[in-house]
């Protein structure tokens, strides 16, 4: 609050007792209306009790009280502008009392008095606009509870409040840690991602007694136990515990298909022409085997002919799978040893093409690398599955039939399970990347 300059006050003796002007000391503008009885001196506009009081429209100086405009000190009031507090002061804008005496227009109760415009209470009062609590006070606008309060607009539950919990293409929610699952092809939803129970080899041969479970766990980290006993399927039908991102490409109404028909993302399926980046980032793949009977752990992509989500016949072209660990008699005389057609650098990590299949499956081409260094039951990397795009569509062996109008429609990372295998696995995240967007496991909270 500026500080206020009060007036002199002098003492004129006279016979009949009469008061006299005394002027203040401070310096008033030139032309300003606030000279010494300019619009407002002793008697000019009103004289004692008409418009302007004692001093009228103005006081003793400037417009409006003694010194300042209204009030004892402030415009108007004793303070500040208007009353003991507000514009008009004691008396308003006028002298003494209000413009004209003591309760016309500005006397004790009327404009400018006690409780009119500008008295204690009104205009700029103890409870009128400005007061404790009408505009700006305890309740008014701007007090406890009005626009801006507690629970008003940017309040606790008003706009930007809780929102719905996000779910899937299937209406599944976020899978928090603690969750799990050991239903076969039962999934958890990890946002872009699922971490899917496909035991789909044990169904096949009615093997009941293979157990699989896959978990969030509650270091946010996120994996699978596995114990498949003897099922007679000795790699022929193994079961593959997965994170899947993207859909299979083998179409709806595919005997083949054994995760959900709709993509786990937006960003797959996607036309191969119309990427320019596709990565993978593992963050510490772990596995551990209480039994290492016949297994591997990769991550794999696949392409179809035409889109899976619009076509009922996509036509798979290609499964490309990369093993970054596997058993001790995989490359062996008697297991399954490396043709190496080839070496190819992805990411991080090399690889050199162990086999390569036309007829696969339900008839798709299958390209297997092996880790040049492997086999490893931990590691982490990156995997540029362009990369692997680039050379297909390079490599002279395939080109001839291979166009960049065919579709990229998902990626994988897992573990091969078959017969006399038990063990664990989990990754503390995974990084899917297309086009410069990535996306990594989320979880409810």
């Amino acid at each position: 609050m500026r500080k206020s300059r009060f007036p002199h006050l002098c003492t004129c003796l006279g016979t009949l007792f009469l008061f006299a002007h005394c002027a203040p000391i401070e310096t008033r503008p030139t032309g300003s209306s606030q000279g010494g009885t300019s619009s407002g001196g002793t008697i000019s506009s009103g004289g004692t009790t008409s418009s302007g009081g004692t001093t009228s429209s103005g006081g003793g100086t400037s417009s409006g009280g003694t010194t300042a405009s209204g009030g004892t000190k402030a415009a108007g009031g004793t303070t500040s502008s208007g009353g003991t507090v507000s514009s008009g002061g004691m008396t308003s804008a006028g002298g003494t009392t209000a413009t004209g005496g003591r309760t016309s227009a500005g006397g004790t109760t009327a404009a400018g008095g006690a409780g009119g415009s500008g008295g204690t209470t009104a205009t700029g009062g103890r409870t009128s606009a400005g007061g404790t609590t009408a505009a700006g006070g305890a309740g008014g606008s701007g007090g406890t509870t009005a626009s801006g309060g507690t629970t008003a607009s940017g309040g606790t539950t008003s706009t930007g409040g809780t929102t719905a919990p996000r779910t899937d293409c299937l209406g599944q929610a976020l899978a928090k840690p603690g969750d799990s699952t050991s239903t076969s092809r039962k999934y958890l939803n990890l946002g872009d991602i699922r971490l899917i129970n496909n035991r789909w080899g044990a169904d096949e041969l009615g093997c009941n007694a293979a157990s699989y479970t896959v978990s969030v766990n509650s270091d946010r980290t996120a994996g699978y136990t596995f114990n498949r006993p003897t099922c007679g399927g000795k790699r022929a039908y193994p079961d593959y515990p997965e994170f899947e991102f993207g859909v299979a490409p083998f179409g709806a109404s595919s005997p083949d298909l054994t995760s959900p028909a709709c993509s786990s993302t937006t960003l797959l399926p996607i036309q191969i022409k119309s990427i320019t980046s596709a990565t993978l980032t593992i963050d510490n793949f772990a596995s551990t085997y209480q039994k290492p009977g016949y297994y591997d752990t990769n991550y794999e992509f696949w392409i179809s002919r035409q889109n899976p989500l619009t076509s009922s016949s996509p036509g798979v072209y290609a499964e490309f799978i990369v093993f970054l660990g596997w058993d001790s008699v995989r490359e062996s005389a008697t297991g399954w040893p490396c043709e190496n057609k080839g070496d190819l650098t992805s990411g991080s990590a090399s690889y050199k093409l162990c086999h390569q299949k036309d007829g696969w499956g339900s008839g798709w081409r299958f390209f297997n690398f092996n880790l040049n260094g492997g086999p490893q039951n931990t590691w982490s990397g990156k995997a540029d599955i362009k990369a692997f795009l680039d050379w297909l569509m390079n490599n002279g062996t395939y080109k001839a039939d291979f166009s960049t109008d065919m579709w990229l429609t998902r990626i994988e990372v897992g573990t091969e399970v078959d017969d006399d295998t038990q063990g664990t696995a989990k990754v503390n995240n995974l990084t899917f990347e297309i086009n410069g967007t990535s996306k990594s496991f989320e979880f409810a909270q």
